[in-house]
């Protein structure tokens, strides 16, 4: 049974042989968005990497040989890989490096068993521009596997998520207090995150209260996103992921000593949370400036 582990895991072995570095088969060079076919025996390998525990798996187990590819990515992409077809029980795994200490692939950072009814997908992640390596490898010892897998590289992107639009609240200069005092649940928790769904701060307990608060001295222009909901929601730290702590009710943002038609009701089913947004312009006086310089360039280009 392949098990998974939180930490790594050493295992001695009573015999001696000696393991090599892992030995790329094939060089798909330097991959953009699209799909790449990686159909090939496991068998036709070498045999170096009997454990991936960077990964988190068992240190021993795997079979008498492993079939390695090496790709390039310029720029940062999701990875995915999908099993199109497979006989035996071939296990694959993102690596970093070819390296290999006692028989174990020090380089492994993400596995993909594919265990389930093809087509199966893993998500391997979001990879940074660099080189990587895919080690397919048979579960059981002296075994062998055929595979047919899609390696599928995609663009990032984040889905903002949909939320009451509380327009302008100010320029780059503006100090910007948000709170939700008096809402109708009595214990909240708020979280901003920016356009690209990072997040930048949150508050549970605002003073002796249980409602949130936050101040800001001040914020790029931009977009930002509010997430608000009950006591124990859970922000994380990208992608809008946000899960709300699990008690519905009304939610009233107030924001710079306004209260506007911001009160939420009717909560989103799948999370359990408020969301609100607005927006940080540049300032006033760097518009200002902006806009004289184009007529300074219209009145040379008349003259």
């Amino acid at each position: 049974m392949k098990i998974q582990l939180a930490a790594l895991v050493t295992i001695s072995v009573s015999w001696s042989q000696v393991y090599a570095a892992l030995v790329v088969n094939e060089d798909l060079g330097t991959l953009g968005v699209g799909v790449v076919s990686l159909v090939g025996d496991t068998a036709a390998g070498a045999d170096n990497a009997q454990g991936y525990t960077a990964a988190g798996t068992v240190a021993a187990g795997w079979g008498s040989s492993e079939w390695v590819y090496q790709f390039a990515i310029d720029e940062e992409l999701v990875a995915t890989l999908t099993s199109e077809a497979v006989v035996g029980d071939p296990d694959t795994f993102l690596l970093n490096s070819l390296e290999t200490v006692a028989g174990d692939a020090t380089g492994a950072m993400v596995s993909a068993y594919l265990d389930g009814a093809v087509p199966d997908t893993a998500n391997l992640g979001l990879l940074s521009a660099g080189t990587y390596f895919l080690s397919v490898d048979s579960w059981g010892a002296g075994t062998s596997a055929t595979f047919d897998l899609t390696l599928d590289l995609s663009v990032f992107s984040v889905n903002a998520p949909r939320a009451v639009d509380l327009g302008i609240l100010g320029d780059d200069t503006t100090f910007v207090s948000l709170d939700t005092f008096g809402s109708g649940i009595g214990d909240t928790e708020l979280g901003l995150y920016d356009a690209s769904g990072n997040l930048l701060v949150t508050n549970d307990d605002a003073g002796d209260g249980f409602q949130s608060q936050l101040h800001i001295d001040s914020m790029p222009e931009g977009t930002y996103y509010a997430a608000v909901g009950a006591y124990n929601t859970n922000f994380a730290s990208t992608g809008f992921d946000v899960l709300g702590g699990g008690e519905g009710g009304g939610i009233i943002l107030n924001h710079n000593g306004s209260s506007t038609a911001a009160v939420i009701d009717a909560w989103d089913g799948a999370s359990g949370v408020a969301w609100f947004s607005f927006a940080i312009v540049p300032e006033p006086s760097s518009m200002s400036l902006l806009a004289l310089a184009g007529l300074t360039l219209l009145r040379r280009r008349r003259s």
